[in-house]
Formats: C-alpha cells, structure tokens, sequence
C-alpha cells in the first residue's frame, strides 16, 4: 500500500446545495470573515470609528461633490432614523444637525444631478421630494410633486436619465423637463407614466448604459426610445423580464449589470434583456429575514470590484450580515460583524476612494480598512471543509497533514479535523455548528515559525477512518492572516468489512 497525497484550497465557492462529500475539492461548506481572491483566503479590512454624536442609527449617507464657485465641497451627509439629515466636519467628523422633524424610519436615496458646473443633490425620503444646491447653509428645500390629480406624491426612488431626473412613487414614474429637474410640470417637455398594467407598485430604478429600467411588483420594465420630446409617442415601457425584486434597496449597477436581491431572496445578475441566479450554490434564501420593516433596512453597494449587501438575517431586526459577491471571480463570501446601516463611497475621479459605512448597532460612522478589527472587536473567522473521501467505501489511514498559513505574528493556530464526519447538507443559518456526529474528532497545533513548511503528524489513534474535514476558527484581535490550503498524506486499505458483505448470497 503505497502513501498517497492530495491538497485541498479552501478558495472556491461556498456550497450548502450538495451534500458534504459531494461538493468540490476546493468548495466549502461554511466560510465567514474569510475573503477568497487570487488563490487563497484573507481576511476583510477592518474599520474604526470616524463619526459619534448622532442621534439615531443612520439610514443614509451621500457625497456631495460640485465645481461650483464658492460651495464648499466635497462634504458627507447622513440621515438617521429619527428624521435628522447631518453634515459632518472633513477633519473632526463632527456632525451638525441641518434639517429635522422629516420622516422617521425612513428608506432615503438620492442622485447627485450635473449641469455645467453645478452638482444639484436631490433626496427622497418616502414622503418628499429634497434638493441641496451646494450652498454653505447646507440647506434642504422641497421640489413639489403632484400627480396628474394634484395629489401629493410620495416618491421612493430616483435617477438621471437623458438629462431629465425620474423620480417614481409605487403608482407613477415621473420624468421632469429636460436639463430642468425640478420641473415636473411644463406641459410640453414633463410627463407622468403609468408603469405595466398599473395594478403593480413601483419599487426601485436602475440603468444600464442608456437604457432605464423600473422594477415592479409585475417585473422589470424598460423605458425604451427618444425622450426628448417627452410628450410625442417616440417612447414605450414594456416589460422584459419578469424577475420581481425582493430587497427594494439591493438595486447596483456592477459592471454591465444590475445586481439585486429578487422575490426568491437569491442575488441575482440582469443584464438587460435576461437575469441569472448568482447565489444558487449558496442558498441566500435561507437566511434573509422577510418580515416587511426589515427587509427595507438592507443596503448594497459596489466598492473595490466587490458587490455588498448588508441584510438582517432570520429573527433580528436589525443588519448585521453581508454577502460579498466578487465580480472578478463570480464567488460570493459571507462578513460577518460589520453590522452596516448604510455605505456611502467616494467618487475615485475626484478625491481618493474610501468606503464609510453607517452601524446598525450603534449611532456612528465608520471608515472601512482603517483598522485590523471591527472597532476594537476581534474579526471573528470560521471555515468547514468538505468530506472529503479518498477512495469511496475504503478506510483509510492519515499519516501527515502540511498547512500552508502566511506567517500571523506571535499566534500558535489550532486546526480541528473530524474523522467520518456526518455527510448532510447544512440545514440552519450561518451561526449553525455544521459538525454533526463524529466517531473522532482531532487537534492540530501549528505554531508560527511552521505555517509554510512544517508536517504534523496525527495521533494513530486519531488517524483512521474513511473521510476527514477541517474546521478552522479563529478570532484574535488585530490579526492579520492569509490562508492557502492543506496537504494531506494517506494510505488507503481495504474495505470495511460490512461493506463487503452487502449483496452476499
């Protein structure tokens, strides 16, 4: 019986679709706080504290940015769930109330709309309709919107389009005229349209190149063709896919695509003609709290060739999960710990990109890649292999496993193995324990100086049976890690001897 030796990578997806033994060398079965990008696995960036004094968990946070003369600029704003928007000071972070009394719990979202020189902000708020033009007062006025009634209309979303602004309420997608965004109302150049066959409710936009696309309770719609002249038939809304959105707020433009979270509570990738399924091997779905006020607390952004969605998992209230979905290498990774309210980026053509990012558990602001922790609290990482059989039906005997760690400083690792392992899918949310029932269940200690180059030999008595998986957790504060795999020698032997009686005469 000669000695046998494979390496398993711990880089490839994260599959809880298959059974254990059945997923690929390379998936998993669990892996949080573990980041997998160019062949191997890092930890996420970690973030401190820029931003205290707010008075409510912050919902919303915007850039703004202009050339104008005389406006400062850029500056941050916030919105925080008890109706207060805040600027906060570029060096000190400080923030200053500058508008309150607006909607508490509120769903904001904005666009920053360009002419010539100056940037206007315009913000929603589920109930108005708010530009900031720049000013140093910092001052939020009210656009007035009516429907074709002269009813007040409630606005949730909104976005440039052919130099007009579209704002959309559940009933009524508006456009304004054209390089006048505040004018809903010109009776030659502004229209109000009723999207699908008008029994479904408006929920997001979103756009790719120059087509405009509305999600509705119905599906996607385009508006497609001139609108220039917004009133002359040379424009229709029709219907292209009939995927309906599930997380109103997890609509970004990535790449060529819109990346959204669907009324399945998969991530799925639209192209503008068709959509596909991202998170089938993941089964997102399992995990996302559907009750209606927390489904509207989830966020997304697009930030360093990365997708994230922060969403509140099955029986919380508040987010405290992400999915990372890599568009270079078309995975997605579990963080967990950020506890993300809302993201707010920079624009990298104006100033150096940084990512900050409002706290559901606690009314700051925090930077992203500032620290090597999540303020102060230790990133906590967990990894579950597969099953991994090396010859079906045959017991087996492991002589020699080789870990392959970048060095982490002053830290010994210890690595859990489990010896014929339960073979099932993972049934429960990510803070499940995936172990199952073991026949053995071993330790490896790996100190520093070792981690590249050195064998561990396991126990005899803890080195037979016909499967084997490793577990690896670890949270120790400020520490930096890079995982790559693990080698493992084997002698395979024969048969277990109940198997060789099975279809005995």
């Amino acid at each position: 019986m000669s000695e046998n030796h494979t390496f398993l990578k711990f880089n490839g997806k994260i599959n809880r679709r298959l059974p254990q033994d059945e997923i690929g060398d390379n998936e998993v079965s669990l892996r949080w706080n573990w980041l997998s990008r160019n062949n191997r696995l890092v930890k996420p960036p970690g973030h401190k504290t820029t931003t205290t004094g707010l008075t409510d968990i912050s919902r919303w946070m915007a850039r703004y940015q202009t050339f104008e003369v005389g406006a400062l600029s850029p500056k941050t704003f916030v919105y925080t769930e008890d109706g207060r928007i805040w600027v906060l000071n570029d060096q000190t972070g400080a923030p200053t109330v500058v508008k309150e009394l607006l909607k508490v719990n509120s769903d904001p979202r904005h666009w920053l709309f360009k002419t010539g020189s100056q940037t206007n902000l315009f913000l929603v708020d589920g109930d108005t309709l708010f530009i900031h033009d720049g000013n140093n007062a910092n001052t939020f006025d009210v656009v007035t919107l009516t429907d074709s009634g002269g009813s007040s209309v409630h606005p949730i979303d909104l976005i440039e389009h052919k130099d007009r602004l579209c704002v959309i309420s559940r009933n009524s997608l508006f456009i304004s005229k054209n390089l006048e965004p505040t004018n809903f109302t010109d009776a030659n150049d502004s229209i109000e349209i009723i999207v699908g066959s008008g029994k479904g409710q408006n929920l997001a936009l979103g756009k790719i190149e120059d087509h405009l696309f509305i999600f509705n309770t119905e599906g996607i719609f385009v508006l497609d063709g001139d609108v220039i002249s917004a009133l002359a038939i040379t424009f229709e809304v029709r219907l292209v896919d009939e995927r309906k959105l599930g997380l109103q707020h997890s609509v970004v433009k990535v790449e060529q695509a819109l990346i959204f979270v669907a009324d399945d509570y998969e991530l799925w990738s639209f192209d503008g003609s068709s959509s596909k399924m991202l998170s089938y091997e993941l089964k997102l779905k399992d995990f996302v709290n559907t009750y209606a006020l927390p489904k509207t607390k989830a966020n997304a952004v697009y930030h360093d060739n990365y997708y994230k969605l922060s969403f509140v998992e099955k029986g919380l209230v508040e987010p405290n999960t992400e999915i990372w979905w890599d568009a270079f290498e078309d995975k997605i990774d579990i963080v967990k710990g950020r506890n993300v309210s809302c993201y707010m980026k920079t624009d990298p053509t104006i100033e150096a990109e940084i990512l900050q990012m409002g706290q559901s558990n606690a009314n700051t602001i925090v930077q992203e890649g500032t620290a090597n922790d999540f303020n102060g609290t230790a990133i906590a990482t967990r990894l579950r292999t597969k099953d991994y059989t090396p010859k079906k039906g045959h017991n087996v005997r492991f002589t020699a496993f080789y870990p392959e760690f970048e060095p982490t400083g002053n830290r010994d690792l210890t690595i859990i193995y489990l010896l014929d392992g339960r073979l099932s899918n993972p049934q429960t949310a990510f803070t499940s324990h995936l172990q199952g029932e073991t026949t053995t269940l071993g330790t490896v200690n790996i100190n520093n100086q070792a981690q590249f180059t050195g064998r561990v030999r396991p126990s005899i008595n803890y080195a037979h049976g016909q499967s084997i998986a490793f577990e690896v957790i670890e949270a120790t504060l400020g520490l930096k890690s890079s995982l790559v795999g693990i080698g493992i020698d084997f002698i395979v032997k024969e048969r277990k001897k109940s198997d060789s009686l099975i279809g005995a005469v």
